[in-house]
C-alpha cells in the first residue's frame, strides 16, 4: 500500500478518536510514535494490549515466559482454544495483528529479571505492569524509577482490583510509597488460588489502558500519587491519596534490592526462611504494607538442611522435582521427570513423598512452592523451592 493509502486507512481507523475534543490528529501521531511495554499477557495484559493497539500506540513489547492454559480463557480474552499450548506472547501477537495489521509487536517470552529488565524498560516510552507476583512488580518499579520512566500498575484478586500510575521522575509515589513493605512470598494468594473474576480484569485492564494513553499523549488528569481501589460486586471506585515519602531513599540500584526479587532466581540462592506471619488479603491500600513486628515470634528451622531456594540450574541429577501446581494447571505441561502433587496434598502427607536426599518443589511462579518448602523445612524436611517455577523453566528456551 502507498504512503497515502497509509494515511488514509490511519484517518479512516483513528476517525472516532482524532476528532475528540483535546485530543485530534497530534495525539494520534504521539500514539503512532510511541513504544509501550507491557509485561504480562493475561487477565490485564489481554484487555491492555488489545486496547493499545487498537488505539494505534505504534510499538508494543509483550513480555511473557508463559504458555496458553485451559484455565486462563474464561479472562484472557486474547487467547483461544486453537492456541492451548502455545506461548502467550505468539498467541498474543497474532490476535493484536489481526486486530491492526499496522502496528509492530515485538514480543520476548522470559521473565523480567535484573538481567533484562533496564535493558526493556529503557527501550520504552512508558510500561505497563499486568504481572502476578511481588517481585516482579517490585523490580519493575525500581527499573522504572532508576530509569525515570513512568509505569502503570495495576493488581487483581476475587472480585477486587487496584491500579495506580507512578512517575518518580517527577518526585511522585511510587509502589515502594504505597507498599513500603514487600509481602513475603505466599502471604497474599494468586488468582490461581483465591481465583478471579474475568470481567473484573477488563474493568482494570481497560483502565490501565486508559492512564497509559493519558500519560503518553497528555491528555486530562492521570492517576498520579494516587491509587483507585475497585469493588466490583458494589461497583465501586475510590480514590485513595498517595504521596512520596521523603524519608525513602531513591531506587538507584537494583542490586540494592535483591532480597525483594529473589524468587526470580538471578541472584545467589536464599539459605534462610521467612519467619514473619503472613498477613490477611486486603485491598485497602493503607493495610497491605504493614511492617512485620519485629516483636513476633520466629519459627527456628532445623540445622544441616541444604537451600531453601535453588536455581533450576543448580539441581543435582539425582534430586527429586515435584510439581505442587493444581491439576488444571499442568494440563498445558509441565518439566520432564516431575511428579505431580499438588499443594495440599503433599503438605497433607509429606512423609511418603519426600523420603529422598534431594527434593525441589516448583509452581507457576514460586511463590507457593516458597511458602510449601518453608512450611516443610521448618518440620525437619530437606526441601528446596525451585526459583521463578514453570515460568522460569520456560524462560530457559
Amino acid at each position: 500500500m502507498s504512503d497515502q493509502g497509509h494515511a488514509a486507512d490511519g484517518r479512516a481507523r483513528y476517525a472516532r478518536q482524532i476528532r475528540l475534543a483535546g485530543f485530534g490528529a497530534e495525539a494520534q501521531r504521539t500514539l503512532l510514535n510511541s513504544h509501550v511495554l507491557v509485561i504480562g499477557a493475561g487477565g490485564l495484559g489481554a484487555p491492555v494490549l488489545s486496547y493499545l493497539t487498537a488505539a494505534g500506540v505504534g510499538r508494543i513489547t509483550v513480555v511473557d515466559p508463559d504458555v496458553v492454559e485451559l484455565s486462563n480463557l474464561h479472562r484472557q480474552v486474547i487467547h483461544s482454544e486453537a492456541g492451548l499450548g502455545e506461548r502467550k506472547v505468539d498467541s498474543a501477537r497474532r490476535h493484536l495483528q489481526g486486530l491492526n495489521s499496522s502496528i509492530e509487536i515485538r514480543t520476548n517470552p522470559t521473565l523480567l529479571t535484573t538481567d533484562n529488565a533496564l535493558d526493556l524498560i529503557g527501550e520504552a516510552d512508558i510500561v505497563v505492569d499486568g504481572s502476578d507476583n511481588f517481585a516482579t512488580r517490585y523490580l519493575s518499579n525500581d527499573a522504572c524509577e532508576i530509569l525515570g520512566r513512568p509505569l502503570v500498575w495495576g493488581t487483581i484478586l476475587g472480585f477486587d482490583g487496584q491500579l495506580a500510575v507512578f512517575d518518580a521522575a517527577g518526585g511522585n509515589a511510587t509502589l515502594r510509597d504505597l507498599y513500603p513493605v514487600v509481602p513475603a512470598p505466599g502471604s497474599v494468594p494468586d488468582c490461581a488460588t483465591a481465583g478471579v473474576l474475568g470481567p473484573l480484569c477488563g474493568s482494570i485492564g481497560s483502565a490501565m489502558a486508559m492512564e497509559t494513553v493519558k500519560m503518553l499523549t497528555g491528555i486530562g488528569t492521570p492517576l498520579i500519587n494516587a491509587v483507585m481501589v475497585h469493588s466490583s460486586l458494589d461497583a465501586s471506585w475510590e480514590r485513595v491519596p498517595v504521596g512520596r515519602n521523603p524519608a525513602r531513599a531513591a531506587v538507584t540500584d537494583l542490586r540494592d534490592h535483591r532480597g525483594d526479587y529473589d524468587h526470580l532466581g538471578e541472584f545467589d540462592a536464599l539459605t534462610t526462611e521467612a519467619t514473619t506471619a503472613a498477613p490477611e488479603p486486603t485491598t485497602a491500600a493503607p493495610e497491605l504494607a504493614v511492617a512485620a513486628d519485629p516483636e513476633a515470634p520466629t519459627t527456628n528451622t532445623p540445622p544441616n538442611l541444604g537451600p531453601a531456594v535453588i536455581r533450576w540450574e543448580q539441581l543435582e541429577q539425582d534430586t527429586v522435582i515435584i510439581d505442587i501446581r493444581e491439576d488444571d494447571e499442568v494440563s498445558a505441561g509441565r518439566v520432564p521427570g516431575a511428579q505431580h502433587l499438588p499443594m495440599d496434598a503433599l503438605l497433607a502427607d509429606p512423609e511418603p513423598n519426600l523420603a529422598h536426599d534431594h527434593v525441589a518443589l516448583y509452581c507457576r511462579s514460586g511463590v507457593r512452592s516458597s511458602t510449601a518448602a518453608a512450611q516443610l523445612r521448618k518440620r525437619g524436611y530437606d526441601v528446596s523451592s525451585i526459583s521463578g517455577g514453570y515460568l522460569a523453566y520456560l524462560s530457559r528456551g
